[in-house]
């Protein structure tokens, strides 16, 4: 049956502003909404963008767990010199930035320094996004927030759709806390 009933609206917080300690949590292709249509230089919008997501040291409050917030951004999929993508990739890991070609999973559990803003969406004005206007590499010594080690990559997932992250199970009085890294952590094995 089909209907034209307005459905209740999840309550949504957006991300706090300022500037936080992050974790890159996954990267993925996402459909591009305005995929086909003409874009402001006058260039055919791609069909897809790339995500890159995020937790960040700022908890949030998720059925009853405190948890790290996630916020998000994307980009169009293009390593051109002068794309937006590899801009961002470069003031998170210049090294990275320099380099012709990128494997986009090296850059999956490594930490950046976020400074977000929030602004109002341009056709409802009571709905909030936050946005992600700088990025850098962590400080020395600076805690980076983990990955929920029951956390699972988009790309690990079945395509139905069937089967999601676990949900996040409540930890005993005396279990061990989740393993955080500091900056000093990241892996030596990368190319840079």
């Amino acid at each position: 049956m089909w209907s034209n009933e307005k459905k209740e609206s999840k309550t949504y917080e957006p991300h706090p502003e300022g500037t936080f300690m992050a974790v890159c949590r996954d990267i993925y292709e996402v459909p591009n909404k305005k995929a086909g249509q003409v874009n402001k230089y006058g260039k055919v919008e791609p069909p897809t963008k790339v995500r890159i997501e995020f937790l960040t040291d700022e908890p949030i409050e998720i059925n009853g767990d405190m948890l790290p917030r996630l916020v998000s951004t994307q980009f169009n999929i293009s390593w051109n010199e002068k794309s937006s993508l590899r801009e961002f990739v470069s003031k998170w890991n210049p090294a990275m930035g320099k380099l012709d070609a990128v494997n986009p999973d090296k850059l999956i559990g490594m930490g950046a320094y976020l400074t977000i803003t929030q602004s109002k969406d341009a056709t409802d004005p009571t709905r909030i996004w936050s946005n992600i206007n700088g990025i850098a590499p962590p400080p020395k010594g600076a805690t980076i927030p983990a990955i929920p080690a029951d956390f699972v990559r988009r790309k690990d997932r079945p395509a139905d759709g069937t089967a999601t992250a676990p949900a996040p199970q409540k930890a005993a009085p005396s279990a061990k806390q989740p393993e955080t890294f500091t900056a000093n952590d990241e892996p030596s094995d990368l190319p840079w």
